[in-house]
């Protein structure tokens, strides 16, 4: 089981496997050999403080599945400086998460080093713009 959990976040967030390395994975397991990395992930917006990395869901509750990373080559050392980031954002996805059409997919948000300088309601609006985009974006994949 977590080794599955693990293949689905490479699958998300495909810069985790250029950080780590592709050569490192297949010794532990993770990829096979002639396995092809996905590099190229469509599912990605970017905003001053944020990236988010969406992809369909792989269980069947039909929910939100979320994730954060916080590196502490980016954001901070201070362990208390990249917990109050992740207090942020789930804060602010707790409240709102609601309001979005957003079911059956699967979430990770990278925080970037500028998180730290930005305010609680400009971090507000970024994830505001981010689902937007989502939703637009679920919405022209189900069309097509």
């Amino acid at each position: 089981m977590l080794k599955n959990r693990k293949l689905d976040f490479f699958r998300i967030n495909p810069f985790a496997i250029m950080k780590i390395g592709k050569k490192r994975l297949i010794k532990s397991g993770l990829l096979h050999k002639g396995e092809q990395i996905p590099t190229d992930n469509p599912n990605r917006f970017i905003t001053y403080s944020l990236i988010t990395h969406w992809a369909t869901t792989r269980f069947d509750d039909n929910n939100i599945h979320i994730g954060f990373t916080v590196a502490v080559k980016s954001v901070s050392k201070k362990a208390n400086k990249r917990n109050l980031v992740k207090r942020r954002l789930r804060a602010i996805i707790n409240e709102n998460i609601r309001n979005y059409k957003i079911r059956g997919y699967d979430f990770v948000f990278t925080a970037r080093s500028s998180i730290l300088d930005t305010p609680f309601d400009e971090l507000r609006n970024e994830l505001h713009r981010t689902f937007k985009f989502i939703e637009h974006q679920i919405k022209n994949q189900k069309k097509n």
